[in-house]
């Protein structure tokens, strides 16, 4: 099966309604730059300790902050790495809608995500 319907399929499976996505590692009063900082740390750590929904949910988090505009991309990429930049914002646009599927998901890591081609990435924020 390839990488995108692996994806798809992850993005189809039901959830237990009662569980929520954790909340974010950082409070609101802190500035954005602190933010992403101990997002990308906790991002880290969940991937190497191979916490597969917890890296999930750390990248949704980082996207989420990228892509809020409040901080360059120049200035964030001087914080994070090219490679979780570009997967944190792929994740945050395909979860975009309903993040708590991260929970649901069985087998879609960080690299699959990165893996998508464009135009695959496109069909799952897309279409979905």
């Amino acid at each position: 099966m390839s990488t995108y319907n692996i994806i798809l399929q992850d993005l189809f499976v039901r959830r237990d309604n009662t569980q929520e996505i954790q909340s974010p590692p950082y409070t609101m009063e802190m500035d954005v730059k602190t933010k992403i900082k101990i997002t990308y740390n906790c991002l880290l750590r969940a991937q190497r300790l191979r916490q597969r929904i917890s890296a999930l949910v750390f990248a949704y988090y980082l996207g989420q902050l990228i892509e809020g505009r409040e901080i360059s991309k120049g200035s964030c990429k001087q914080i994070i790495s090219e490679y979780f930049y570009n997967v944190s914002v792929r994740v945050y646009y395909i979860f975009e809608l309903n993040p708590a599927q991260i929970l649901a998901t069985k087998a879609t890591t960080l690299i699959m995500v990165r893996k998508l081609k464009q135009r695959e990435f496109q069909k799952l924020t897309l279409e979905l």
